[in-house]
């Protein structure tokens, strides 16, 4: 595969070289002739025929010399139209003869050479790598919610439920200072809301049993997790702050891991890194089997586990971590897990089929530039050449011919004004004749 690789910029070379050659006979070549065949009528050399190309513009442009090349010799029409039979494809079909010849080099390579397909091996310690790294989110995760937690453990110290206007202000100083939530509110027995601030405040059940971290809002856009702290002066009084989904997914967003979701027990997302919807299914099947898998308690409770995920030619990394350790939250049965195409690793199959196909997109650059340029520098101001020169043939002589560039095809038409030029003469000099004659009749 390597020698096949080394020998990709000789083939580019070959083919290159064959497409110049095709655009040196068919366009250069042919303008070369008219240039000098142009330069030659323009000194007054019309005894011998014009070498007219074959086809296309050069064609065109060729038979309208030869027309005027008669004209001024006085044995053609002064008016007429272009000869038949001639294409009128032109130039533009050696570009896209040296555009298929490119393609031919282009297309193999950046779309067939250096397939990678699912036998690819993948580093163990790359595996390894994802597993800890998600591990790691995972715990920072799970602190964050410690923390939100202890915060509400604090501020519930400080509420009178007695007074709800002050309580109603406390909770909202604190809201102000904690980003992290979207909405407070103290619920009392019966789950009647005391004060609140924020948005409107969901449901919460009170119960021994019932752990301090929820979640709900099923059939959503977002979920809403709720995070409780039991008021120490009110039995049946806690308050709850409504944590925002932004500030979770903010968590998960780490470079180099791919895409991260936590999900619950069920293996539904509850936060991710990129977009979701509330309690949407992981996308790969596998992972599901990889989060329930994280989950069966080892030893002293459960552990991260890594998996490669083949499926084709596609190649997944992809780690799960379940949240262990202290708090409230270590119990709740969440998981984060993480999973990325291994063809963003450093391997060598991947490496090389990213070079293959920067060398084809390389390519089509290089065609698109090389013959955008020769199409605006060479075959539009042909195709403008040619209709002038079929113009002046058929007899507008009130046409000035500018050139526009210093080239072969700007050598021409200076040619074309100075033959211009010859045929009014001419014409001046003919239409002079008839009435020299009939002043010398009148004069005798």
């Amino acid at each position: 595969m390597c020698r096949r690789f080394a020998s990709l910029p000789w083939t580019f070379v070959v083919l290159g070289l064959l497409a110049a050659a095709v655009l040196w006979a068919t366009v250069q070549r042919p303008l070369l002739r008219l240039f000098l065949e142009s330069r030659r009528l323009a000194r007054g050399d019309l005894t011998r025929p014009v070498s007219v190309p074959r086809w296309g513009e050069a064609a065109r442009i060729g038979a309208a010399l030869e027309r005027l090349r008669e004209q001024l010799r006085g044995t053609g029409e002064d008016s007429g139209s272009a000869p038949q039979g001639r294409s009128r494809f032109g130039t533009r079909g050696p570009l896209v003869l040296t555009a298929a010849l490119l393609l031919l080099w282009c297309v193999p390579v950046g779309l067939l050479l250096n397939r990678t397909d699912g036998s690819v091996s993948v580093p163990a310690a790359m595996v390894n790598d994802q597993r800890d790294r998600t591990d790691l989110i995972a715990d920072r995760v799970r602190r964050a919610l410690n923390e939100a937690q202890a915060d509400l453990v604090s501020t519930s110290r400080l509420i009178d439920a007695d007074k709800p206007d002050a309580t109603a202000k406390l909770l909202t100083d604190a809201l102000r200072k904690h980003t992290r939530y979207q909405a407070l509110y103290v619920v009392g027995e019966g789950g009647k809301v005391v004060a609140r601030a924020g948005g409107d405040p969901r449901a919460w059940s009170d119960g021994e049993d019932l752990p301090l971290v929820r979640v709900s809002g099923k059939g959503e856009k977002k979920p809403v997790v709720q995070v409780g702290a039991p008021v120490p002066k009110r039995k049946g009084t806690t308050l709850v702050g409504e944590m925002r989904v932004e500030f979770l997914n903010s968590l998960l967003k780490r470079p180099g891991l791919g895409e991260v979701r936590v999900v619950n027990a069920d293996a539904e997302t509850l936060a991710a890194s990129d977009g979701f919807l509330a309690f949407e299914e992981l996308p790969n099947d596998a992972l599901p089997d990889l989060v329930r898998a994280a989950g069966v308690r080892v030893g002293a409770g459960p552990v991260e586990n890594g998996l490669l995920i083949r499926e084709g030619s596609r190649v997944t990394v992809a780690a799960a971590a379940p949240f262990s350790g202290g708090g409230i939250a270590a119990d709740i049965g969440w998981t984060v897990v993480s999973w990325q195409n291994a063809e963003r690793f450093q391997i060598a199959p991947y490496e090389r089929e990213d070079r293959s196909v920067l060398a084809g997109m390389l390519g089509l650059a290089a065609i698109g530039v090389c013959l955008g340029w020769v199409y605006l520098v060479v075959v539009r101001p042909l195709r403008a050449l040619a209709a002038a020169a079929e113009k002046l043939a058929d007899g507008d002589l009130k046409t000035v011919h500018y050139p526009r560039y210093q080239d072969e095809v700007g050598a021409v038409v200076r040619s074309l004004e100075l033959l211009r030029q010859q045929l009014q003469a001419h014409r001046h000099n003919q239409a002079r004749r008839p009435a020299d004659r009939r002043l010398r009749v009148g004069g005798r």
